[in-house]
């Protein structure tokens, strides 16, 4: 079988096959089991092919695939990939349909191939699933339908091909299918709300209980964009073991045969001090991948959030630690040689460097930057902890992993993943590798409060000596599968399965499950009490993964590394369990069909939802998303971004010397900027749609592919920006400098409207106000006394100075008071943000003002303030 993705029939606007996907989730405590079915139709005259490629978290296990055709369920059998493949093949060309399901090497893309689909038939094909649902840091519970699968990067010198690089594209109104989602919630405690980024109908409680639920989307959703979905518990740290029976038809000894407990720990170490012996490196994607905004919720690119969340990174280290910050794309640079230690001149040097940090390096290959991390050797005593920031687009993702992995000894990762389609295979397989955390950044998300989550996790010393021990009945002999964790958490989610083996014959009494580990010389325990009494249902979700979490663990980590045992293992528990693997697929045949399906076959790439917009994401105004805007505000305060301008003229769009005229050349184009804020560009008619398109495929005749197109665009589009950013303000400052009292009110009219256009706002609001105390704090944490302090307080320097309960006392340590109270007076809906920074200040306090009656010092600052901040608030 040619599997080569073709998507050219579609591109010419040919019928696509997939006409509605209907999805059904079942949701109970922390699982949830998922059915997908796609309707498929063939509207040509001749048998199809059809061929969805589609997105798929790395951690969910793929149990079951069935087809439906001529009112007849076929159930597709699991087998070793080649063999399914040579399944399907011979039934193709002896004219049966057929369906192929295969898992890619990257682990989080799948592809579902219908075979030779008879003119005017329709088919059917289901796919389930069980994933784990992520805790967010707002206690709820995370259920994903991915839609948006992006173009993966591939660089020059990787052998392989990307799978995701030739399948069309379609805007949100061209996309020929509907999707259609229902979900129950069965939970082990009450349910407090579900929310979502899509309409959903009405909760329905069952039986006046809060511990069942259902919803369902409103009727008409397009799958533009991946499906969020929040379930809130009341205690959704509230620890739990579910028991699952086994499999009564499974072969004795296999995975599926015996009884099966989940653990759901959440272990606790203290709270001790933190461990600022750290050297931390800050690695940002800078492709031009990074110039798209963060989601359709936000106006702002990702690029321009990723220096928000470094400006606070920066402020929210500790002195005496290590830091450095590097930024790739085909290349990638570095601030400084080597780590520096962390303090004022150090902070400042990067915060000036930070100015030029753009979405202008190319591609994303991350294997460059990391081999130079590697290759710098750790200083003695120090822990190194990298944080990567990206939207996670490459298509060599198993090298990666294994270059983490070989110096995960040395190197903790904190990935985040921004926006949606970044690849969950690459984020958390880096994390996982390295026993570090991963979070992901999409819709209304915001990364500096996710980024600084890590960070916090990033300064606890780490727990060694993990291991678990069990108080059952002596016939049972529980067994991890697949090992106890590496790595765990203060206060995060730790989730084990275990076979109970044996349990059958011995009574179903209390047990319990002992997590203990060290921290530094203090030993802790995690400690969880649950029955054996197994659930009454015929549900196999723990079974199914359990097996997933074997076939993770023994996947290995590039091509050609992995030993021929671990495969034949691999293999072996993936028929055994029917969940999919790298080395398994599932095939069908319709082998009931009358007659075979004559003629030449038509292979259809379903086409996705383009999320890549070349001119911008269309959105909402930035007003409605203060954060937006106090970031932008501090930014601009202090020169971090360039204030530019919005004008109309004809801009070239491609990498072609403009004195070529050639059509599709240029077209008219809004560029409202924010700095590095990018804001929606509109193209309005169809003639520049279609200029758009020849130029595509001047630059496809030249061999670039669809992602180097995307991202030679974004580089190209941003130089253009710059330049008429410089023009325009040029303009500006000549027309202030005229000397009469008409050119200077024409200039102060001028510059009103450049300010206008590029929404600058002053520091009008409390949060702007946050945003620009932030960027005041020192590296030791303390504040200074100086104007801009004042104006955020309302009041002057003198008045400040004059308002110290008494001479003697240090300006400075009155100044930081002051900040603090102010701080948590005013920016508690961002305090995520500033409680890192908050805590070096109050450290700052302690060490520089011992002996200080800071209750008196809190008064005073309180009614200088107007303000009502408790002593034990500040923590002092």
């Amino acid at each position: 079988m040619d599997t080569t993705p073709y998507g050219l029939l579609t591109l010419q606007k040919q019928p696509v096959p997939l006409k509605n996907i209907s999805v059904s989730v079942h949701v109970k405590g922390i699982l949830a089991d998922v059915t997908a079915t796609l309707l498929y139709k063939n509207e040509l005259q001749d048998p199809l092919e059809a061929v969805f490629v589609f997105p798929m978290d790395d951690e969910a296990a793929v149990y079951n695939f069935e087809a439906l055709i001529d009112g007849k369920t076929i159930t597709a059998e699991i087998k070793e990939k080649d063999i399914a493949r040579q399944v399907y093949d011979d039934a193709i060309s002896s004219g049966q349909q057929a369906f192929l399901l295969e898992e890619d090497v990257m682990s989080d893309v799948f592809s579902c191939t219908v075979g030779n689909l008879p003119p005017e038939k329709e088919a059917a094909v289901s796919i389930s699933y069980v994933i784990q649902l992520s805790l967010e840091a707002d206690q709820a519970l995370r259920f994903v339908l991915p839609a948006v699968l992006n173009p993966r990067y591939t660089p020059a010198d990787c052998p392989s091909k990307s799978v995701t690089g030739n399948i069309p594209r379609d805007n949100a109104d061209d996309l020929p299918y509907m999707l259609h989602l229902s979900l129950k919630v069965e939970g082990v405690q009450e349910i407090q709300s579900i929310k979502s980024n899509c309409e959903l109908t009405d909760i329905v409680y069952s039986a006046n209980m809060k511990t069942s639920a259902q919803i369902s989307l409103k009727e008409g959703h397009k799958f533009d964009r991946d499906v969020e979905i929040l379930i809130y518990y009341r205690d959704p740290c509230l620890p739990y073991a579910l028991v699952e029976k086994g499999k009564p038809e499974a072969a004795e000894g296999t995975i599926m045969s015996e009884p099966m407990v989940m653990l759901n720990m959440y272990p606790e170490m203290g709270s001790g001090e933190e461990n600022t012996h750290q050297d931390f490196i800050f690695v940002v994607d800078r492709s031009g991948s990074m110039q798209s905004n963060v989601s359709r919720a936000s106006q702002q690119s990702r690029i321009a959030t990723a220096k928000d969340t470094l400006v606070l990174l920066l402020k929210s280290l500790r002195v005496g630690c290590l830091f450095n910050i590097y930024g790739f794309g085909n290349s990638f640079i570095s601030f400084f040689k080597s780590s520096v230690e962390y303090n004022q001149e150090s902070m400042d040097s990067a915060l000036e460097k930070l100015k030029n940090f753009e979405a202008d390096l190319g591609g994303t290959e991350i294997l460059k930057p990391l081999k130079d991390i590697f290759s710098k050797s750790v200083k003695t005593g120090y822990h190194r902890q990298v944080f990567l920031l990206t939207d996670g687009e490459v298509n060599n993702t198993a090298n990666v992993i294994e270059e983490v992995k070989n110096h995960a000894t040395t190197h903790r990762f904190f990935t985040l993943g921004i926006g949606e389609g970044a690849s969950t295979s690459l984020i958390k397989g880096m994390a996982t590798a390295s026993h570090g955390k991963y979070e992901f950044i999409t819709g209304k998300d915001r990364m500096q409060e996710k980024v600084l989550k890590c960070l916090k996790l990033a300064y606890q010393p780490s727990a060694t000596n993990i291991s678990l021990e069990w108080k059952v009945p002596s016939a049972v002999e529980p067994f991890v599968v697949p090992r106890v964790p590496e790595v765990v958490f203060h206060q995060q989610r730790t989730v084990i399965y275990a076979q109970l083996k044996e349990l059958e014959n011995s009574d179903t009494e209390e047990t319990q499950a002992v997590l203990k580990y060290s921290c530094g010389e203090k030993k802790y325990q995690c400690v969880l009490d649950f029955t054996l009494t197994a659930e009454d249902s015929d549900s196999q979700s723990i079974h199914y993964m359990a097996a997933k979490a074997i076939i993770k663990d023994g996947e290995g980590t590039s091509e050609g590394v992995v030993p021929k045992d671990d495969i034949d293992r691999i293999t072996r528990i993936s028929i055994e369990s029917n969940v999919i693997s790298p080395y398994t697929a599932y095939t069908a045949v319709h082998k009931d069909s009358k007659e075979p399906v004559r003629g030449p076959m038509v292979q259809q790439i379903i086409p996705l939802y383009n999320s890549t917009l070349l001119c911008g994401n269309s959105g909402q105004n930035l007003r409605e998303y203060n954060l937006d805007c106090s970031s932008r505000q501090y930014l601009r305060k202090y020169n971090l971004e360039s204030q530019e301008v919005e004008e109309t003229k004809q801009i070239p769009v491609r990498g072609k010397s403009s004195s070529k005229k050639k059509k599709g050349g240029c077209f008219p184009i809004k560029l409202p900027k924010l700095g590095s804020f990018r804001v929606s560009k509109k193209v309005e008619s169809k003639k520049v749609k279609e200029d758009h398109q020849d130029d595509t495929k001047e630059l496809e005749d030249e061999g670039l592919t669809e992602t180097k197109i995307l991202k030679e665009e974004a580089i190209i589009e941003s130089k253009i920006q710059k330049e008429e950013c410089q023009i325009e303000s040029k303009a500006v400052k000549e027309k202030s400098q005229k000397g009469s009292k008409k050119g200077k009110e024409k200039s102060q009219t001028d510059s009103k409207k450049v300010k206008e256009k590029c929404l600058i706002a002053e520091p009008t609001n409390k949060e702007d106000q946050v945003m620009t105390l932030i960027g005041l704090q020192k590296a030791d944490g303390s504040w200074i006394v100086d104007e801009v302090l004042a104006e955020i307080f309302n009041s002057t320097t003198q008045e400040i100075l004059t308002s110290l309960p008494c001479e003697e006392a240090d300006p400075a340590v009155w100044s930081t008071l002051l900040s603090l109270i102010w701080l948590h007076t005013y920016g508690a809906k961002i305090k995520s943000d500033w409680e890192l920074l908050a805590s070096k200040a109050v450290s700052w306090l302690n060490t520089n003002a011992a002996g200080v009656d800071f209750g008196e010092l809190i008064i005073v600052g309180n009614n200088f303030l107007k303000t009502e901040v408790k002593q034990s608030t500040l923590g002092l």
